[in-house]
């Protein structure tokens, strides 16, 4: 198969069109954490490859390196040294240019008996002190520590040892701070800061990048530099050359030597090319909207490319979601498995004949429509279907779980294992409930336990690495979260319920007898169109105090979720409020209502405060 190289990715005019099935996410997009941009930026990248767990000690070797990637001499400055500058670090220790460098630059000190220890962990007032002076300051100050806001997120005495994360916020805040010079560091190496004074880091490297590149046999021979010593992110997330699979979508920046992947495919049939083949600028596929970012994709769907309407292909996307390529399906033969949410007739195009279909998501989030065979399989919604496409034909099949069970396994610390399976950096996480989905990002599930029944489907790599899951309901994010504020009965059962769900204030007609409850106050909500599905209860706990993202109790605290409803209650009333408004609780009284149990993936979803 012969492909060309896909051109410089061009902005079309086209605004982006609204998903016609959107997918809700759990958690907005982890990118913008301290952690994330530290690693992005390669500030946090060494030239001994080590672990890179949040929890992992960082020695002062590996620190020293990381202070000259923070630093205007880092063009300058290489590993080798032609000398041996400390007795404990030769002329070929791995970091002997990057120690030799500090050291010059007075940022970081050997110890009085002509040792550097470069395999000690640094502790928090070495590390400190080589990033205030970093800053221009003459030493390790502690009130200065404080005051320019280099403790943030840090919870560490100065002679404790620093993890990776401590590492992580130390050199977020002193990219954010000011320098002696009362310039924002950030600014000096050359970035800049959005209007919340975060670094923008999306905007230079977005700037910097070309591509994009199909990842094929051939792929590295197009990238202009040594792909042996780029640093790689897939899916925006570090990881290694080996993590690129044919057909991702690359791109590349050859002034920092990174390359860029994603694996982002939607399969199905081709709805609409829309306006037209004579000037397509995007594709319904499964019934959602693509732009297509490429000329090569848009040339594809044009009337002199190889795709039309009815077409089943795989679409390849790129890091801003648009089509940066597309493959028939003899090119690119899959098997696809998710959850039924959907089962149904049509007519049949081609011969005007009715044929079934069946409908799935994906772990992804992708819905899929495939005809199948009802006299041969029946399918109900919760079922797992499974379709392989093979020389551009579907097989549909009900596909049964494996007999391996992830129930009653615990996620670690930081969402990455489940029991003593890891998950791959590219998983996707799906999790379902009565005919509804959302995705979530692995750091939701940190240190959850699971049901027995909480793993609908499960999918593993050639590494063994958990690739694809599929939940049931473990997050109760599927759920939207307020308070029945009040109830009018108009006989015979029927009435009408007030609800708030965040600032929203709402009502529907219902029958009253229905199995939930009714009564009024703090409840999770599943709503199906203009009806009421189901309604939870949740359990209250006294506040003690709040803070941004945990609520301490007299049982201890409890994490709050990131879209938390906050409401003041008076005279019976429920109203829309913010926590900064009433978290003092000389004032209010607070209490915390949460869906389930923390350990098993439980949050704070509402909270009412009341006048004192």
């Amino acid at each position: 198969m012969t492909r060309k190289r896909i051109p410089k990715i061009m902005m079309l005019s086209l605004a982006i069109l609204v998903m016609l099935s959107p997918v809700k996410f759990a958690y907005a997009d982890s990118l913008s954490s301290p952690e994330k941009i530290i690693q992005i930026l390669g500030i946090m990248n060494t030239d001994k490859k080590t672990g890179n767990s949040p929890t992992d000690k960082v020695s002062r070797a590996e620190f020293a390196q990381m202070l000259v990637n923070m630093s205007q001499i880092k063009d300058t400055t290489s590993a080798k040294s032609t000398t041996s500058v400390f007795s404990d670090v030769t002329k070929k220790h791995w970091a002997a240019g990057y120690i030799k460098a500090v050291v010059n630059s007075g940022w970081i000190s050997g110890y009085l008996d002509g040792t550097f220890k470069p395999g000690k962990a640094i502790t928090l007032q070495e590390a400190a002190g080589g990033i205030l002076k970093l800053l221009g300051y003459s030493n390790f100050d502690y009130s200065l520590y404080i005051s320019k806001g280099l403790n943030k997120n840090i919870a560490k005495g100065v002679k404790d040892e620093l993890t990776r994360r401590d590492i992580s916020n130390l050199l977020y805040n002193a990219l954010i701070a000011k320098n002696k010079e009362g310039r924002i560091y950030a600014e000096v190496l050359g970035y800049s800061l959005n209007a919340n004074g975060e670094v923008d880091y999306l905007s230079l490297v977005n700037s910097d990048l070309e591509g994009p590149v199909i990842a094929d046999d051939d792929w590295k021979n197009e990238i202009p530099f040594s792909v042996s010593s780029s640093t790689v992110y897939k899916n925006e997330s570090i990881g290694n050359i080996n993590d690129i699979k044919d057909f991702d979508v690359l791109y590349y920046s050859e002034t920092s030597k990174t390359i860029w992947a994603y694996d982002n495919k939607v399969t199905g049939m081709v709805k609409s090319i829309n306006p037209d083949r004579l000037n397509p600028t995007s594709v319904n596929v499964g019934g959602k909207e693509y732009n297509l970012g490429t000329n090569e994709a848009a040339y594809q769907f044009s009337s002199y490319g190889n795709f039309k309407t009815g077409d089943m292909v795989t679409l390849l996307l790129g890091k801003d979601n648009t089509v940066a390529g597309v493959l028939s399906l003899d090119e690119y033969n899959i098997t696809l498995t998710g959850v039924v949410i959907n089962t149904g007739e049509h007519i049949n195009d081609d011969d005007f004949t009715y044929a079934n279909y069946v409908e799935f998501v994906t772990a992804d989030g992708t819905v899929q429509q495939e005809d199948y065979n009802a006299d041969e399989i029946y399918f109900a919604e919760g079922d797992i279907a499974r379709v392989t496409y093979k020389e551009g034909k579907a097989a549909v099949s009900k596909y049964y779980t494996e007999s391996r069970n992830f129930g009653n396994n615990t996620f670690n610390a930081e969402g990455t294992k489940l029991g003593d399976t890891p998950l791959a950096s590219n998983v996707k996480i799906l999790d379902y409930y009565e005919g509804k989905y959302i995705r979530v990002l692995p750091e939701r599930l940190a240190n959850v336990t699971l049901a027995g029944d909480a793993v609908y489907y499960y999918e593993t790599n050639a590494s063994g690495e958990i690739a694809q899951l599929i939940l049931n309901n473990v997050t109760g994010d599927i759920y939207d979260y307020g308070v029945i504020s009040g109830l009018s009965f108009s006989g015979s059962g029927n009435g009408t319920i007030s609800y708030l769900t965040g600032e929203t204030e709402g009502s529907l007609n219902a029958n009253l007898n229905l199995s939930f409850d009714l009564s009024s106050g703090p409840k999770g909500f599943l709503f199906e169109g203009n009806s009421l599905r189901e309604v939870i209860n949740l359990s209250g706990v006294k506040v003690v105090s709040a803070g941004s993202s945990t609520v301490q109790t007299p049982a201890g605290k409890y994490p709050m979720a990131d879209n938390v409803c906050v409401y003041y209650l008076s005279n019976g009333k429920y109203i829309s409020t913010t926590l900064d408004k009433v978290g003092d609780t000389s004032k209010y009284s607070l209490t915390a209502y949460y869906d389930k149990s923390i350990q098993i993936g439980g949050l704070v979803r509402v909270i009412v405060a009341e006048s004192k």
